[in-house]
């Protein structure tokens, strides 16, 4: 069985999949701790951003584990692992503060799809993206088509999910699908200071933009005023607005 490793410093939380005898591949235990942690995080205003990311310097994710979906019915695998799956993704996804999947290997098949629900992807120059599927007889089945099709367009999904081709670190970031990539040498310092912002933003307004970009279901004419209501009665816009004429740096 997989595990999750939670790990926090400060307003950050690190959530490292850990199935190392199958290269971390995803099974019903950690979609289970996923699901929990995203609970936790929903409770808890102090996280402000979210860093998903597999093993230090290696792996992130091999796929889905198919030893465990292979033996299920078509019912139950409809239900209890694409159904449930997307379930846990879609809340993952809606997460309040900002999510940024860590990928410096491999990161495959339900891997990919996990990482495609983070708000953004920083890699090293070793990342290895693709959608397998096919080639075996299945399919992205946790919408990892769809959220690729949303970041590099219709036709570039349509190649990697039906040819199931390898994408290179290059390659993602010139498709959309990686915001950053840089060396394995200094990877972590970089990683540092591109996260710093995230952090130190109006948690609020982040919550609330976010939202805005995210949920692509909500009536632009209601969400938009609704949201700007919300941000300029809330704390954080006192605290911003005061700053900005006191020539300051908000703290919030």
């Amino acid at each position: 069985m997989g595990s999750l490793i939670v790990q926090r410093d400060g307003p950050l939380l690190s959530l490292q999949l850990g199935n190392p005898g199958k290269a971390n591949a995803l099974d019903l235990e950690m979609l289970a701790a996923l699901d929990e942690q995203v609970t936790r995080i929903a409770e808890d205003e102090s996280v402000r951003l979210v860093l998903l990311r597999g093993t230090a310097g290696g792996c992130f994710s091999s796929g889905a584990d198919i030893r465990e979906w292979s033996p299920m019915s078509p019912e139950a695998f409809g239900r209890d692992w694409i159904g449930h799956g997307n379930a846990v993704f879609r809340r993952f996804e809606r997460l309040r503060c900002p999510t940024v999947a860590v990928i410096e290997g491999l990161c495959f098949g339900g891997g990919l799809e996990l990482a495609l629900c983070a708000d953004m992807r920083v890699a090293t120059t070793a990342a290895r993206l693709r959608f397998p599927e096919v080639a075996i007889g299945a399919i992205p089945g946790w919408e990892g088509g769809t959220r690729l099709a949303r970041l590099a367009g219709r036709g570039r999904a349509l190649e990697a999910v039906l040819t199931s081709r390898e994408i290179d670190a290059a390659t993602g970031e010139r498709w959309g699908v990686l915001n950053a990539v840089w060396p394995a040498e200094g990877f972590e310092a970089r990683l540092a200071q591109w996260l710093a912002p995230l952090t130190n933003v109006s948690p609020r307004a982040a919550a609330l933009a976010k939202a805005l970009i995210v949920d692509d279901e909500a009536d632009p004419v209601i969400a938009y005023p609704a949201a700007g209501r919300a941000i300029k009665s809330s704390r954080d816009a006192d605290i911003g607005i005061r700053a900005f004429f006191d020539k300051k740096t908000a703290a919030f």
